[in-house]
């Protein structure tokens, strides 16, 4: 595993809904500016950040606070198979993370307190933020947040013709299955430019068997589509009252970059950057495209600091 890998100071499990979610807390390296509640992708796991950018939010003085989703990592799984990412509903994904706010969160974190969220965990967050006010947020940087997928509409199609069934919604999604180390070929990949850190997932699965999930359920992209189009409701973004920087991956093949800009321009206080030449997963791309994620998040943090 790589060296830059950083423990927790603290694992933990909170029980909600019949589910136990598991987070961690690492403190700052030195004296804390503040907490960074770091919220993760579908599919993703605490130890694949773990692996790095924890380390260098620590670095830069931030206290850490992460969320395993339920249904991946070593959170709880809703079906007998956990190799299937499985969700009942969104709004179930929200309930959890308003859990961790109020019983992790807020009694603890050192304030101010930032939002960093990946793609799902983004959908997730605008959403909580949208419905519920900022909570202990002070601004937050969704990157390549789950606005649109690329191949929604043919999603969306197939979907009207599949009975809403626990049977049919429990199978895989088209086009996906099990989780398969030896189709995990680097050329043919779409989330990153990076080999190195590509292989992050790979290594905590075979470290952790425990850790792998497959692709998700058709009932879960049913929930999913349902939930991108509540969270594009009139009206709805507008109810963001935080400083949000919406990153753009330029060349990303899962979430449609397309979508980011005209939700941008809904926030109150949005800013939008593109990292061009970024595929999907920007904190686990090459050196100098991290490097343009840093500029943007540190800009952000910054502002909160001197607000």
């Amino acid at each position: 595993m790589a060296a830059t890998y950083v423990e927790a100071d603290r694992y933990g499990f909170l029980e909600r809904a019949g589910a136990r979610l598991r987070f961690a807390t690492w403190q700052a390296s030195g004296p804390p500016r503040g907490t960074v509640v770091l919220l993760t992708g579908r599919g993703e796991f605490i130890e694949k950040y773990a692996t790095e950018v924890v380390g260098e939010l620590r670095t830069r003085g931030w206290a850490v606070m992460a969320l395993d989703w339920r249904g991946q990592g070593l959170s709880d799984r809703p079906l007998a198979d956990r190799g299937k990412g499985h969700i009942d509903n969104f709004t179930t994904y929200m309930a959890d993370l308003r859990a961790f706010l109020d019983e992790v969160v807020v009694p603890s974190a050192p304030r101010p307190v930032m939002a960093l969220c990946h793609s799902m965990g983004a959908h997730i967050a605008m959403r909580e933020l949208a419905e519920n006010g900022p909570g202990p947020f002070s601004a937050g940087v969704l990157v390549s947040p789950m606005t649109g997928l690329r191949r929604e509409a043919m999603l969306r199609s197939v979907l009207m013709l599949m009975p809403e069934m626990p049977a049919v919604e429990e199978r895989y999604l088209f086009g996906t299955g099990p989780f398969i180390l030896l189709a995990r070929e680097f050329h043919s990949n779409f989330v990153t430019h990076d080999e190195r850190r590509y292989r992050f997932t790979d290594d905590w699965f075979s470290a952790d068997p425990r850790l792998i999930l497959g692709g998700p359920t058709l009932g879960w992209g049913r929930q999913a589509a349902r939930s991108m189009t509540a969270a594009l409701a009139p009206g709805y973004l507008e109810r963001i009252e935080l400083p949000l920087l919406l990153m753009t991956a330029g060349e990303d093949r899962l979430v449609d970059p397309r979508t980011h800009g005209p939700v941008a321009a809904r926030l109150r206080r949005g800013e939008h950057f593109t990292i061009a030449s970024a595929r999907h997963e920007i904190m686990m791309e090459t050196d100098d495209l991290r490097a343009l994620f840093w500029e943007g998040f540190d800009r952000l943090a910054r502002g909160v600091l001197a607000s």
